[in-house]
């Protein structure tokens, strides 16, 4: 069993360099404990739009945020959202509006990780602790 720590900037930039963030996600930054950034939709009707992430918790495997539309009239009309746009998400992460799931063993399968199984995620103080377990 191993514990590791870090803060938001240290997220970042682990995402960044493993070429996490998709290229849909531009201009991230960090502000308290949230991600802000822009999503690039490849629609013509709502190009950009402002967001920003925040942890909530850790169950089942699953790494659970919350995915805030930085617009009250973007967020009035989400459900109509999905059907303008198309975001293309990886096999391992569930997007359910305002939640975003990500199933931790898929992505580290599909970052060809393999040895380790995380066992929980924490975070507190802006500061992310995960416990693995050997798998």
């Amino acid at each position: 069993m191993a514990t590791i720590n870090f803060d938001l900037e240290e997220l970042m930039q682990i995402l960044i360099s493993n070429e996490l963030l998709r290229g849909e996600i531009l201009r991230p930054k960090i502000e308290g404990e949230r991600i802000h950034f822009v999503i690039k939709t490849n629609s013509f009707l709502l190009p950009y739009i402002p967001a920003s992430l925040g942890y909530l918790s850790f169950s089942n495997n699953q790494a659970i945020f919350e995915l805030t539309i930085v617009s009250s009239y973007l967020n009035k009309a989400i459900s109509r959202l999905k059907q303008i746009i198309q975001l293309k998400l990886p096999a391992y992460m569930r997007l359910e509006y305002p939640k975003i799931f990500i199933e931790v063993d898929k992505l580290l399968e599909e970052k060809n990780i393999r040895g380790i199984r995380v066992k929980d995620v924490s975070f507190k103080n802006g500061e992310f602790t995960i416990i693995t377990c050997s798998g």
